[in-house]
């Protein structure tokens, strides 16, 4: 099955994915927002959660037995603050939403509010409710976010600063503690960036970020106990706007969609760029769990 969000829009749609890649449509379901423009299913793979960018909330639907969604649940409305950024943080825009490890806890980067918010799911009902919140300096611009395997360290993309924040997490209470921040982009750089993308390989050893307008991949070497960036070293992505990234099945290297060149490259190391394929705008890609190796 594939679920996917129409970021221009206001809807989820499920698809059939047949044996040979072919998608199946089997519906779409109102989002009770605008401009969704990430989702995630549940612990228990019952519910789809969708971010409303544009609205400021968060909605649950049900995935039915066949694999489709149905109506829309509950809508959470976030805080309604707005950051400093006088076009890009107007409201809260809840940028994606990560199921913690543990099963329990959601976590949403709000971009507008500068702010990190945990979330509860009741499983049976597909209510949401607002934990807790983590507020960051003014103009940060939460984006992204990834949890260490144990869900004890988690690493937050800031994308209107170009930084990485480093933060503990309490599983007990749902609550971020924020640690240091770290620069996405060299001291010697002077032009304008933001934040996007993050990736931390199955290994942990390092933190991959990247940045749009230094048209570049950031690597940090993870320290194993406290989750500290250090030695990071830049490659640039073959386009100035690499908005995504994600590791490529089977293999150590990471995919980059570079959204303004309309391209998807492989990144195997520092300055080891190859191009993929060419592609109209790209800012996603998926792997089904059946992939093993990807070849160019």
């Amino acid at each position: 099955m594939l679920h996917c969000v129409h970021g221009d829009g206001s809807e989820v749609s499920s698809f059939k994915i047949d044996v040979d890649g072919r998608l199946f449509g089997l519906g779409t379901r109102a989002t009770g927002g605008t401009n969704p423009v990430h989702l995630a299913q549940s612990a228990g793979n019952r519910w789809v959660l969708v971010a409303n960018y544009a609205t400021g909330s968060v909605a649950s639907l049900p995935v039915e037995e066949n694999g489709s969604i149905g109506p829309m649940a509950h809508l959470l409305e976030l805080p309604a603050k707005a950051g400093p950024h006088k076009t890009q943080q107007q409201g809260a825009h809840p940028h994606q939403i990560v199921l913690h490890p543990s099963g329990r806890w959601l976590l949403v980067p709000d971009k507008g509010a500068d702010a990190v918010h945990t979330l509860a799911l009741d499983e049976d009902t597909g209510a949401l409710q607002l934990i807790a919140t983590l507020e960051v300096a003014p103009g940060s611009g939460p984006r992204h976010l990834v949890f260490r395997s144990d869900g004890a360290v988690a690493w937050v993309v800031l994308e209107l600063s170009s930084q990485v924040l480093t933060a503990r997490f309490d599983a007990a209470t749902g609550r971020l503690e924020p640690v240091r921040r770290t620069t996405t982009v060299p001291d010697s750089f002077v032009g304008e960036n933001t934040g996007a993308g993050i990736v931390l390989p199955r290994d942990e050893c390092q933190l991959f970020v990247s940045n749009r307008g230094h048209g570049s991949v950031v690597c940090y070497e993870v320290d194993a106990t406290d989750g500290a960036l250090s030695s990071p070293t830049w490659t640039r992505a073959l386009g100035a706007v690499p908005r995504f990234i994600t590791p490529l099945p089977g293999t150590n290297a990471l995919c980059v969609a570079n959204e303004d060149a309309d391209s998807i490259v492989r990144v195997s190391g520092p300055s080891q760029v190859e191009p993929l394929t060419s592609t109209g705008s790209p800012v996603c890609v998926a792997f089904t769990h059946s992939s093993k190796e990807i070849t160019s």
